[in-house]
């Protein structure tokens, strides 16, 4: 099968799985266990900041439905859906070990590389190990989501609700900025 073919069916595939409550729990479980490890991080580093911004629920909608296409869709379908192979399962365990190291990789050096070239606002943050690390452990999160559910929603739910969060009440945004701001602050 021809790489075109491939990837439209694994989209389709992923896209078409019927959804389960196991599938749910699994999502909860898997945001739970993210939380869990990211959230001490996120915190220790300012990634994230204390007291949480109380946004209203207008700004809440806003920032959620400008967050669903990118970063979670796009970004999960392109490194989950599109990149790991359907019956990563059924692969020898070190075989399923190296996709997912692939997926994460690739997720992560996403981030600096679209910081260089294309999202400025994020060059400096998207470059330091206190964005890097969680990014990690997302990226682990959504790999497993995925795997286990074949669902794209999985992942997108996960990464969503993760950037929502940061950039909600976290007050992540603070941390975006372009070269020039951030050559003007270290002044």
């Amino acid at each position: 099968m021809s790489l075109i073919p491939l990837l439209w069916n694994r989209l389709v595939e992923a896209v078409t799985v019927p959804f389960a409550p196991l599938q749910l729990l699994i999502v909860l479980g898997l945001l739970g266990l993210y939380g869990l490890l990211a959230l001490p991080l996120a915190w220790g580093s300012g990634l994230l900041r204390r007291p949480w911004r109380q946004l209203t629920m207008r700004r809440w909608l806003q920032l959620g439905a400008s967050l669903v296409l990118m970063p979670a869709l796009l970004e999960e379908g392109i490194f989950r859906v599109l990149l790991l192979p359907r019956a990563l399962l059924d692969l020898a365990p070190l075989a399923q070990a190296t996709w997912a190291a692939v997926s994460v990789g690739l997720f992560v050096l996403y981030h600096p590389l679209s910081g260089r070239l294309w999202y400025p606002p994020g060059r400096r943050l998207f470059e330091q190990a206190r964005f890097l690390l969680p990014c990690s452990l997302l990226g682990a999160a959504c790999v497993l989501a995925y795997v286990s559910t074949g669902a794209l929603w999985a992942p997108v739910l996960i990464h969503w609700i993760t950037v929502l969060i940061w950039l909600g009440p976290g007050d992540g945004a603070k941390d975006l900025t372009d070269r020039h701001s951030a050559q003007r602050t270290a002044h």
